[in-house]
């Protein structure tokens, strides 16, 4: 089914198309042990989560969201795709929460941005505020051993990742980079990305001074807050192909998501 949209994306410009993804979603969850819930309203869309039938509560999850910047249209098709797949198969029973598109206006409008103008990756100390309010109730009383944040760079020269670790494992998360990036989508070998220091396009921390944090983004928060042992995040440079970029956003979910079983 994914081969069958490359051309869909690019021809009917279909990659921000809200409605249209929420569709295959609904769709992608028939038959499976998911439901595709509406949990709130975002700039008069639904906000929608995936979940399976196992209670957060019960640990060791595994959290993805996309689409909290709208202009990065990659990763909301790149999580569909990859659990049309069957791609969460190998995560076996545990408790599983997506996000799969936290700014739908952003993403009709292709601008970073909500209606308001806020960039909702810095503002998720504003509890009160869709669709921070939907992801804090939703990961009440969880414990992930993985949360994944799926991103895009306009800046970017190829893959990069960001890895809040509270173990000193940095070479895991170049492992997953080199298996996520190929030679349309090569990692990023710059030795500063975004102001911080990157080794083989990985940006390893244990710890976190938020004096130098921009705000509150979804990764930190998930991290400083206990929600989750780890978080990833994934950035493809969208000024590359976009049925690449997809294509690499997929294969980091899969290696992800395989080197968690292993590690767990």
């Amino acid at each position: 089914m994914a081969q069958s949209r490359d051309l869909d994306y690019l021809r009917k410009h279909c990659a921000h198309d809200v409605k249209a993804l929420l569709g295959c979603w609904r769709r992608a969850v028939r038959g499976t042990e998911f439901r595709a819930q509406v949990v709130g309203e975002k700039d008069g869309y639904p906000l929608m989560q995936i979940r399976n039938r196992i209670p957060l509560q019960e640990g060791n999850g595994f959290y993805v969201s996309t689409g909290i910047h709208g202009d990065e249209p990659a990763p909301p098709w790149a999580l569909l795709e990859w659990f049309e797949a069957g791609g969460y198969k190998v995560l076996g029973e545990r408790p599983m929460l997506f996000f799969p598109c936290l700014n739908p206006h952003g993403v009709v409008e292709n601008q970073r941005t909500d209606a308001k103008g806020n960039d909702l990756n810095r503002l998720f100390h504003r509890k009160y505020l869709s669709p921070i309010r939907e992801v804090w109730q939703a990961v009440e009383d969880a414990s992930f051993g993985l949360a994944i944040c799926l991103h895009e760079d306009f800046d970017g020269q190829g893959a990069y990742l960001y890895d809040l670790n509270r173990n000193d494992d940095a070479d895991s998360a170049r492992q997953l980079l080199e298996k996520a990036t190929s030679r349309r989508v090569p990692i990023d070998g710059r030795s500063r990305i975004d102001g911080r220091m990157a080794k083989d396009g990985v940006i390893f921390r244990r710890r976190l001074d938020l004096r130098r944090v921009p705000g509150m983004p979804e990764a930190v928060f998930l991290f400083l807050k206990g929600y989750a042992d780890r978080t990833l995040t994934f950035e493809t440079p969208s000024e590359f192909c976009l049925v690449d970029r997809i294509a690499a956003q997929r294969r980091f979910l899969t290696e992800a998501s395989k080197a968690f079983v292993k590690q767990r």
